[in-house]
């Protein structure tokens, strides 16, 4: 078949440029025949005229795309983004729109409740009348979706938050928050977390009529049952991030823990009444102590709520004793027991077992919770972490320190109506216990820093253990009656034994550089506040004055003190502490005189009424300003 034949044409020479041939153009049109095409010329006389044709339609969309195109970088029509200017311009309209806050008043919030409420009312309409068609009332629930979102600019103006309360809108919320559909529960807790949030209420500089307002609406959320509704919330989300809806789950948790987190700084009483109405111990004892997908691993919220844990405790007495006559203690110590053969693998575990400590050294600050520590075999577990060589050994530490310790002050006033109050009886059963267990070797590996590599590391990492050590080992002394095979047991540790007749030295060396060690950071705190004295005997001065000096040491002074006191009791052992203090210009007179000013504080702290500390501070002075010398020093001990 020929192709000519094909498309119907003659294929000559000429048309196909064969050879020497050139195509032939025609004639050219006359100007009366391009005129009437739409064509301007010139005419004959010379005048310019635009010789490009003006096209009779309107073209102005296509020029002007032309235009967008050409105004793109090198690369041309190929690499643009094919928009005209005007469409760029509409998108870029919608984006400044999107940065422009909302400016509220009084009838916005009204309108913005009042949608929500049609929002709320066509819901539950719908999702009765077509209960088993969920397809049905989706328009409707997103519709709900997008009204509780629209109340988010709340946030940027609280003052407005009584404008909800008037509304009669916050039992409105509660039930919101009972919602079937999970996603409707989460954004009302995403919007009370907004709220609560410190940034709410200080925007510009903490203010005390938006805190005022916050704490209002807090209360009015208390009123209509808002916590228990969010205790109930914990306990229904999913959080097994094996799906996205899960991890929504997850994130509505934490968002949650969140509020109550806020609240401790907003108003740590209403902490307390949320975390109660919510049941909340409960549910952060179950989460602490649940694995993550079976293994030793820590998640995000895991480790939340071991933080919320300590900060409660911390926050509120009434929540600690009521905590340390749970089985929260028990829940605690579990999942600490996980790592006494193993060390925390990354800084987020490290956190999560920190605040584990923080939480049972709150607990051991009551003498309920010391001896439920003791009954759990609290002491056991401390020796077996101690064991290892990493930074568990110097994290239990802080522990130990606790439990020998006398229990905090704010709740042994509370405990003193017990008629088997005795916690001097639980310190004393928990320094036997760890004693017996070998604890001593231990504690005296952290006071020595015995180890290499990034074990000594460590030591530089966590300087407060040296205070730790100091402080344990004068408690264990403390809690030992003298001439006793217990008291015997940590004397051998600074004198000189047939087994070991070199270490007892690398211990009074070492004790005896901390003494300076602490010393010497008082004195600087001490000249530095007496150069800016300014001859003011007020008494708020006075107390400003005490408490620095024990945040420059003292306290870790005194302790070492008390060590030194006790091991000058041997002969040999006071040489040698005499031997040491004075290259550094010390005696144990010195060591006397801030002896007697911790005895005086102690005695005057004891008969003085709580929470007062001027007999304390007057009892300092006097203290200090007696002069016992190293004699002196048995009877002192005698007084501890």
């Amino acid at each position: 078949m020929d192709i000519n034949d094909i498309f119907k044409e003659t294929v000559s020479s000429t048309t196909l440029n064969v050879g020497k041939g050139k195509r032939k153009l025609g004639d050219a049109p006359s100007l009366s025949r391009l005129k009437e095409r739409g064509y301007v010329v010139e005419n004959e006389d010379g005048d310019s005229a635009n010789a490009s044709k003006r096209a009779k339609t309107d073209t102005s969309d296509i020029d002007a795309n032309a235009d967008s195109i050409d105004d793109d970088d090198e690369g041309g029509r190929f690499f643009s983004d094919g928009l005209s200017t005007k469409q760029k311009g509409v998108l870029q309209w919608v984006d400044n729109a999107e940065d422009v806050e909302e400016s509220l008043d009084k009838a916005a919030v009204q309108r913005l409740v009042s949608r929500m409420e049609r929002a709320m009312s066509r819901n539950t309409e719908e999702r009765i009348r077509h209960a088993q068609s969920p397809l049905e009332f989706a328009e409707s629930e997103a519709d709900l979706d997008e009204a509780l979102r629209a109340l988010a600019p709340l946030a940027n103006d609280v003052l407005l938050l009584h404008v909800l309360d008037d509304l009669d809108a916050i039992p409105t919320l509660v039930e919101l928050l009972a919602h079937e559909n999970e996603d409707i529960s989460l954004d009302v807790v995403d919007f009370v977390n907004e709220l609560t949030a410190m940034d709410a209420w200080s925007q510009n500089g903490e203010s005390q009529e938006e805190r005022q307002a916050v704490v209002r609406f807090v209360k009015a959320l208390q009123r209509n049952e808002f916590f228990e509704a969010l205790g109930e919330i914990l306990r229904r989300l999913d959080e097994n991030t094996q799906s996205e809806y899960n991890q929504d789950d997850a994130s509505g948790v934490a968002k949650a823990l969140d509020i109550v987190d806020n609240l401790t700084t907003l108003d740590p009483g209403l902490a307390q009444s949320a975390a109660t109405s919510m049941k909340l111990l409960d549910w952060l004892q179950m989460r602490i102590a649940k694995d993550s997908r079976g293994t030793v691993s820590v998640d995000a919220n895991q480790q939340y709520a071991a933080e919320i844990t300590a900060v409660l405790l911390q926050t509120s007495p009434e929540i600690c004793l009521a905590a340390a006559d749970s089985p929260l203690v028990e829940a605690l110590l579990k999942r600490l027991s996980k790592y006494r053969k193993r060390t925390p693998e990354d800084a987020a575990e490290i956190e999560f077992v920190e605040n584990i400590i923080d939480a049972i050294c709150v607990l051991v600050s009551t003498r309920k919770g010391k001896k439920a520590f003791e009954m759990l075999e609290g002491v056991e577990l401390l020796v077996l972490m101690q064991k290892q060589q990493g930074i568990c050994r110097l994290l239990s530490l802080k522990i130990l320190d606790y439990a020998l310790s006398p229990p905090n002050i704010l709740y042994e006033e509370e405990e003193r109506n017990n008629a088997n109050f005795n916690y001097v009886s639980t310190q004393k059963d928990i320094a036997k216990r760890y004693i017996d267990n070998v604890g001593l070797k231990y504690l005296f590996y952290v006071l020595t820093r015995r180890g290499k590599g990034s074990v000594k590391k460590l030591y530089k990492d966590y300087p407060e253990s040296d205070e730790r050590a100091v402080s344990c080992i004068s408690w264990l002394f403390r809690l030992t009656e003298r001439d006793t095979p217990l008291h015997w047991r940590i004397m051998a540790k600074f004198v000189s034994t047939p087994a070991d007749e070199t270490s007892w030295k690398l211990h009074i060396d070492r004790l005896v550089e901390l003494n300076i060690q602490y010393h010497e950071s008082l004195r600087e705190t001490e000249d530095r506040i007496n150069n800016d004295d300014d001859d003011d005997d007020d008494d708020d001065d006075s107390e400003e004055k005490y408490l620095t000096r024990q945040e420059a040491g003292l306290y870790s002074l005194q302790m070492s003190d008390i060590v030194i006191a006790f091991v000058a009791m041997d002969t040999s052992a006071r040489l040698r502490v005499e031997q040491r203090l004075r290259r550094k210009g010390r005696t144990l007179d010195d060591v006397a005189k801030e002896l007697a000013e911790y005895v005086a504080v102690k005695q005057a702290s004891s008969l003085s009424s709580v929470g007062s500390t001027s007999g304390a501070k007057s009892a300092a002075a006097s203290g200090s300003g007696s002069n016992p010398t190293s004699a002196d020093l048995d009877h002192m001990l005698s007084l501890l």
